[in-house]
């Protein structure tokens, strides 16, 4: 029997298919055998080694770990396990120093590794390589901050270090509210905290990072001021001590992070570490709370212990003037203890909304964010142990005890709009509500959701002015001027209402009411009357 024409072809088709995948599928081989392919397996005790592609070729990238730190003196093989984390120079990242020469670590059954990042040539380590070695399970732990884990992703929170009071700053020339940034040009530390802090107030007035302003990111803080100082900035994301350099060119500070707590320090656990050695991580929390305790109820002896950890020049806590100088730093960070921690953990969903308003913020800002569920970027279990033992808890209080996911605040010294300064308007305003009525419709509400919600309950230092505006509509009898402003003011206490509902303390509005100009009242006119239907949203300031 002879084939036809078509099933011959068909016939070439699958054979010339087969060929193919089998060739491509040999020349995989052969590549592996000559080390064609440059991905490696990771293994226990093996440095990573990440790839990146470049054109036609790969350029391989050697994430290599500086040599953790220990105590003087320490014997590492007195059978104890090492347990390595990296950190910055920062205030309240220094627990792990007092933590190492006070033998918290020795006496929870471990020996402290510090990689103490930037502290000379061999300690610069990037923001790519902190992740790729936590990630990799080369380090135990790292101290950052929450944006960046939203960001990358690379192990879980497992428990909280502080939050920015104050430390973070936007300073700016000619620049008297968020809204004016629109055109401006704005320096900051590329990957740093500086970075996602000003992401966060260019969202807050709706403000496109890649389209309304123009970036000029630099390789550190230092050169962010330096660039706004030079004139090549209009203002400039940073924080303590660096920013306030700003002042010699005529900056003024904008915003900080004592009135928008968006800026949260963390401690992020390896996931190798938590599943191949939990009791370990546990220790290091037991340690660390401890370490906590002893500085609330002695602080002089736990600044001389960070004195003596030495490298003084780079933590800025000398030994003639230990208390002062720690004390100045932890100023501007409300630190969380044992008993913060407890109560963020045993309810974890606004820490998973904060890296997810995170993750909204970065991907608005045209980066790549992890796609899992934030819920999984947390883990409460190891402060949830700690909590259980009476011996960690205190009633002593930190340095700056303003911590609180969702704190109030003294409002006694502002009482009205006129006592505060204008920090930004918010690009919200027509919000819909039933007709004739003061109740916002669904739509509405779900604007606020998004527009409003999130910054104030992140805010500890912002109010919002509340201004509801009503059309004066021609009417037999007319409409009085009171009836008008009653409307209106009744509309904006229709969302104060709202926001209240949400969690936001009803002490931070200010409600007030506008009546159209006298061209527009008693007016048939419909596109004159839609006009005057808003209600303006103002955050405010008691001070910068």
């Amino acid at each position: 029997m002879q084939l036809d024409r078509t099933r011959i072809i068909f016939v070439v088709i699958i054979a010339l298919a087969v060929i193919i995948a089998c060739g491509a599928f040999g020349y995989q081989q052969f590549n592996r055998l000559v080390g064609g392919d440059v991905t490696p397996t990771l293994e226990a005790g093996v440095t990573p080694v990440a790839t990146t592609s470049t054109g036609g070729g790969q350029t391989t990238v050697n994430f290599d770990s500086p040599d953790p730190i220990y105590a003087d003196g320490v014997d590492l093989n007195d059978g104890l396990p090492t347990y390595v984390c990296g950190a910055d120079a920062f205030g309240s990242y220094f627990t792990l120093q007092q933590m190492q020469v006070s033998g918290a670590d020795v006496a929870n059954g471990f020996h402290l590794g510090i990689i103490p990042f930037d502290l000379n040539d061999d300690y610069a380590v990037t923001e790519e390589q902190r992740t790729a070695l936590l990630a990799s399970g080369d380090w135990d732990c790292l101290l950052t901050t929450l944006d960046s884990v939203a960001l990358s992703a690379p192990g879980t929170i497992t428990a909280i270090v502080d939050e920015s009071a104050g430390a973070d700053q936007l300073w700016g020339r000619d620049i008297t509210t968020i809204n004016d940034l629109r055109d401006k040009r704005i320096a900051f530390a590329e990957g740093s905290v500086g970075e996602y802090f000003m992401y966060y107030a260019l969202s807050i007035a709706r403000l496109n990072p890649r389209f309304d302003v123009t970036l000029v990111p630099q390789s550190t803080v230092a050169d962010a001021v330096a660039a706004f100082n030079s004139g090549q900035a209009d203002a400039v994301s940073a924080w303590e001590p660096d920013i306030y350099d700003a002042e010699s060119s005529g900056g003024v500070p904008l915003l900080s992070s004592a009135q928008l707590r968006i800026v949260i320090d963390v401690i992020v656990t390896s996931n190798q570490s938590i599943n191949s050695r939990p009791t370990e991580v546990q220790n290091f929390h037991n340690a660390w709370f401890s370490t906590l305790k002893a500085q609330a109820e002695d602080f002089d002896t736990a600044a001389s212990q960070i004195a003596a950890w030495g490298n003084n020049d780079w933590s800025f806590v000398y030994p003639e003037s230990a208390s002062d100088d720690l004390e100045a730093w932890l100023g501007t960070v409300a630190q969380a203890d044992l008993s913060d921690n407890r109560a963020v953990m045993r309810d974890p969903r606004p820490l998973v909304d904060r890296l997810n308003i995170a993750r909204r913020v970065w991907a608005a800002a045209g980066q790549d964010v992890p796609s899992e569920d934030a819920e999984d970027l947390v883990n409460p279990d190891f402060v949830g142990t700690a909590a259980q033992q009476g011996g960690l808890t205190t009633n002593a209080d930190p340095v700056n005890d303003t911590f609180s996911i969702a704190a109030n605040i003294d409002l006694t010294a502002v009482s009205s709009a006129e006592e505060a300064a204008t920090l930004a308007v918010l690009p919200c305003r027509d919000f819909q509500f039933l007709p004739e009525s003061t109740e916002l419709t669904l739509e509405a509400r779900r604007q606020l959701d998004e527009c409003v919600v999130p910054t104030m309950l992140q805010s500890i230092g912002l109010l919002l002015e509340v201004n509801g505006s009503s059309a004066w509509p021609q009417n037999d009898p007319p409409f009085t001027e009171q009836e008008i402003q009653e409307f209106a003011a009744a509309r904006a206490q229709s969302v104060v209402d709202y926001l209240v509902s949400q969690g936001i303390d009803p002490a931070r509005f200010i409600v007030t009411a506008t009546l159209p100009p006298e061209e527009r009242r008693n007016s048939d006119n419909a596109a004159d009357q839609a006009q005057d239907r808003y209600v303006e949203l103002t955050l405010i300031t008691s001070g910068r």
